[in-house]
């Protein structure tokens, strides 16, 4: 066995060494045949200060560097561990103790309360090992992470406040690979990618793997290019990138500005979205600005490897008042809709929790048997082929076709007056008016029950409404379209939607701001 990202990568680093691999604004672009011997250099370093496989933590931002040292890490046999600058030190040393403090490699300076708060000698400077002296020899292929090892853990947030740790296999890797290899643009090798989502993000690994197993470059955006629309604007105009990959509430972002286009994106082809629920107002406006591109929809939680469907949104879509479909399972993939209380499968049409079965379902939850027991279990595809499958959370529907429809979370379904209500449903309505670019709502909470709710939007430029007269006028339109119970109380406009560091709405901000 081994492993198609170090396959890949060596075939292009030996075919063609000067493709580029990973450019960004004020950086050295770095070629296939660079990363390949630096990865090698890295790698070198990682054995000697290791003796087993454990998984090895990789510490920066969107530096070549991190992609490098996630190539050292598979050559030397760890699983990589991508951990974000951007996060608080004491959330950084709460991940490394649960992997008993690993070896890290710092792609950029650790801060001083880290780096006194993990062992000295476990910390490795990607760049002094990356250019280091003395020639580079590859290694045995056989000590490569392949198979069932794990490839990478992506660490998320957990529900006890402690983050947990989502286990991906070369396996996972190899099939989502080869699903990722029949998109257009993609497949045809070479295209050059938007890298904006943070690698601490799984959305991340949609651009990284697209890219590396077809010899296409990645374009990387920092966090700080991302919140300022000169500096992105400007680094977008040059970046002659094919294939945008990022959540809705990014594009929606980037949208607000009338000059994002096809003049700013003129090689454009495919906008590929995954994280969050895609509303009709932002494929619709993509569509008519980039009328040369695609808008595709994906559906998928870590713990299934990024996505498992895919959807081009079409006209016929855009003009259906339905949420839009995130499409049909990935092949190797079923999906199954049961009842979350009993378990039973539920026909076509009817709503229940989104199951995932296939061979792109993670190992588990890590060190946390009890945890992935509750989500993770034994399967079969319809073929009898064995496979694992995992219980998302999510809430969902299947068509007669195998099309999905996400009806999010079953966690945000709220209980109100004796009313269920499920938030994504007014969310959905909202960004249906004309006017409305964004839209969020938040129960409002008080003595641990649910009083009221409220909606946070982003209107457009045109609009000249706000306070009490822009509250009036979205509660009459949103009545015409929801049952009164579910039109929120309380309306607040903002110029743009507070995101967190993954680019999704920070739901908990809007929280803060609605009590």
């Amino acid at each position: 066995m081994t492993n198609v990202i170090l396959n890949s990568v060596r075939k292009t680093a030996l075919e063609n060494p000067g493709a580029p691999i990973h450019r960004m604004a004020g950086a050295r672009e770095v070629t296939y045949g660079q990363a390949w011997d630096m990865a090698g250099r890295i790698a070198g370093k990682l054995r000697e200060k290791t003796s087993g496989r454990e998984p090895v933590m990789v510490y920066g931002h969107k530096s070549s560097l991190m992609v490098v040292s996630f190539l050292a890490c598979l050559r030397a046999g760890h699983a990589f561990v991508p951990i974000d600058s951007e996060l608080p030190s004491s959330r950084v040393v709460d991940i490394a103790r649960q992997l008993d403090f690993p070896p890290i490699i710092c792609a950029e300076q650790a801060p001083c309360d880290l780096l006194e708060a993990m062992p000295a000698n476990r910390f490795l400077s990607a760049a002094d090992a990356a250019n280091g002296d003395g020639s580079v020899e590859d290694e045995p292929e056989d000590l490569w992470v392949s198979g069932e090892e794990t490839h990478y853990i992506i660490f998320t947030s957990g529900s006890t406040g402690v983050p947990k740790g989502i286990e991906i296999t070369a396996n996972n890797i190899e099939r989502f690979a080869a699903w990722m290899k029949t998109f257009p643009v993609v497949r045809e090798g070479g295209a050059v990618f938007l890298d904006q989502a943070p690698y601490s993000f799984d959305l991340s690994e949609y651009q990284v793997v697209g890219a590396l197993v077809t010899g296409g470059c990645l374009h990387a955006v920092s966090a700080e290019t991302t919140h300022d629309y000169g500096l992105l604007f400007s680094d977008l105009r040059g970046s002659q990138v094919d294939v945008w990959i990022s959540t809705p509430s990014f594009a929606d972002m980037c949208l607000v500005d009338p000059s994002f286009s096809q003049d700013i994106l003129p090689h454009a082809r495919l906008f590929l979205f995954c994280g969050e629920t895609l509303h009709h107002r932002t494929a619709r406006a993509l569509r008519q600005r980039f009328d040369r591109a695609l808008v595709v929809n994906t559906y998928g939680p870590t713990e299934s490897t990024v996505a498992v469907t895919y959807a081009e949104i079409g006209e016929a879509d855009l003009n259906s008042e339905d949420p839009l479909t995130v499409g049909s399972a990935r092949p190797g993939t079923e999906l199954r809709i049961i009842d979350p209380e009993t378990g039973e499968r539920k026909p076509a049409g009817e709503s229940g929790e989104i199951v995932i079965v296939g061979d792109t379902v993670a190992k588990g939850y890590y060190r946390s048997p009890d945890k992935t027991a509750a989500a993770f279990f034994a399967a079969h595809l319809s073929n009898e082929t064995p496979v694992r499958g995992y219980r998302t959370g999510d809430q969902g529907s299947l068509d007669e076709r195998g099309n999905l429809r996400f009806e999010g979370r079953l966690d945000h379904l709220v209980k109100m007056n004796g009313f269920r209500i499920e938030l994504g449903d007014i969310e959905c309505n909202l960004t249906s008016l004309e006017g409305v670019e964004q839209a969020a709502v938040i129960p409002v909470i008080r003595n641990d029950q649910i009083r009221s709710l409220k909606a946070f939007v982003v209107m457009n430029s045109a609009c000249e409404l706000d306070g009490l007269e822009l509250a009036q006028d979205l509660k009459a339109r949103l009545a015409g379209r929801i049952p009164a119970y579910m039109v929120p109380r309380a309306f607040c406009r903002l110029q743009s939607m507070p995101l967190t560091p993954n680019a999704k709405i920070d739901r908990r901000a809007l929280a803060a701001m609605g009590r």
